[in-house]
């Protein structure tokens, strides 16, 4: 996968997130007993949602002109702190030894991708709202 531009310092109307889940593995055996093991220290697949409303055109394409650059679905990028979640005082260990935002968009070293193509909606003449999906994942 290859890295793509950061995303546009636009602060976003409103996000949505869901935290992802660790890699594992369920073992069951005939009786019904169940084993679970884990793989890996560190959730992955976080999903981010952001909604621009009622941004000016010019913002639409820096968002349009991202997402062209990581070519679609493919590149992954890093989001700005204008971008994450606003709770810039709640901070949790990372696992790595610093601490980070619990629900930025950065948090525990994931880079994201677009999930699906940005939804562009036309307001007005000159303005335009934005929903995004993207999805966060590990580094290599």
């Amino acid at each position: 996968m290859s890295q793509g531009p950061d995303f546009p310092e636009i602060v976003p109307t409103a996000r949505s997130m869901s935290p992802g889940d660790f890699a594992s593995k369920v073992f069951r055996s005939q009786s019904g007993v169940e084993s679970r093991v884990q793989y890996g220290n560190r959730a992955f697949n976080k999903t981010l949602d952001l909604e621009y409303s009622n941004i000016t055109e010019a913002n639409a394409a820096a968002i349009h002109d991202h997402y062209l650059a990581c070519k679609g679905t493919l590149s992954f990028f890093s989001l700005s702190l204008k971008t994450n979640s606003g709770n810039e005082t709640f901070h949790i260990n990372d696992g790595g030894g610093s601490t980070s935002n619990r629900f930025g968009a950065n948090a525990f070293g994931l880079r994201y991708h677009y999930a699906e193509p940005p939804q562009f909606n036309s307001v007005k003449p000159g303005r335009m709202s934005v929903t995004i999906k993207l999805v966060g994942v590990l580094e290599a």
